[in-house]
């Protein structure tokens, strides 16, 4: 597997993602990689899709409110931690156009358990063509079983799209006096309404387009962030196997918060004995990733001096 460096070296934009269970520090180290692209003269837009998102406190800078925003200092690094509400009310046009589909949905997509998430990742690709002034975008995943859903989403809606296609020209008279039926309209208003399965057209083309761009290999790498704990590594593996059904390349394996090999702390001691067991098992289980081991910070990842501080243990000077 191409380390983030070597990756990043060659010709063209790239998507980069990282994911993996949460607390193993994929923030911190999703940060720490595109300061040290930044500073390295690429333009870069990193972006949180965690709904809990810390990108304000790890560059000590207030970055809320759904826009892209300038890291201080750093020229060619911006940052934007995406709200839901925001990703709804881009896509509710969409479901206000088409009325006989709030009959299935709800009057907002908000109201839909998971229909945030999965538009935020088929926003991926709008996202990566509408920025496309930046060589490189990061994407700051959330948690592991979010993940999934996230990545789970572009073939369950072209799925669900082609289904319903087929469904509407089986039943098209119907179809049409259903279509009728919620788009009553009031007299003084003359203007059509376009044929819904356009929507469902739109739909699918939308999960095409960013299945395509996660799966490119000349564009997208996935970075899979663990640390040495039986749980974690049990979940990696679950990660990895569902990046891989879904053809999407995977970059590195990063294995956080390891403990150093000589301290007089008692209970330090026995957790690396713990962690030394454990990561025979990531060598032995994970070793075509070629794992990166991390130290564990005895301070917080805040502010760019530590940011810079930890990219230097895993990525090179150029």
């Amino acid at each position: 597997m191409d380390s983030i460096a070597k990756f990043l070296q060659e010709n063209g934009r790239h998507l980069l993602l990282f994911g993996g269970k949460g607390g193993v520090g994929k923030t911190s180290l999703a940060s720490a990689t595109a300061l040290w692209a930044a500073e390295h003269k690429t333009k870069t837009l990193l972006i949180s899709s965690d709904p809990a998102h810390s990108l304000s406190d790890i560059f000590d800078q207030d970055l809320t409110g759904g826009q892209i925003v300038s890291v201080d200092g750093i020229s060619k690094l911006s940052v934007k931690e995406i709200e839901t509400a925001q990703v709804a009310k881009d896509y509710q046009p969409y479901l206000d156009k088409y009325p006989e589909y709030k009959f299935i949905l709800g009057d907002s997509l908000e109201l839909v358990p998971g229909m945030i998430d999965g538009f935020s990742v088929i926003d991926l690709n709008r996202t990566f063509n509408l920025h496309s002034d930046f060589d490189l975008i990061i994407i700051d995943t959330a948690p592991t079983g979010h993940t999934l859903r996230f990545l789970s989403f572009p073939d369950f809606m072209k799925g669900t799209a082609m289904r319903l296609i087929q469904l509407r020209q089986k039943v098209g008279v119907f179809a049409e006096k259903l279509a009728g039926f919620f788009r009553r309209k009031k007299k003084e208003d003359k203007e059509g309404f376009d044929d819904p399965a356009e929507f469902m057209e739109k739909i699918k083309d939308w999960a095409i387009r960013t299945k395509n761009l996660l799966s490119n290999e000349k564009t997208t790498r996935f970075n899979v962030v663990t640390i040495p704990e039986t749980l974690s590594i049990n979940e990696t593996a679950r990660l990895i196997n569902e990046i891989n059904n879904y053809e999407i390349p995977i970059g590195q394996l990063l294995v956080n918060k390891i403990f150093p090999i000589s301290t007089d702390c008692e209970f330090c001691k026995a957790k690396k004995i713990i962690q030394d067991h454990e990561l025979k098992i990531i060598q032995e289980r994970f070793k075509q990733y070629n794992p990166i081991t991390i130290p564990f910070f005895k301070e917080e990842i805040h502010g760019i001096p530590s940011l810079r501080k930890l990219y230097k243990i895993f990525l090179p000077e150029i």
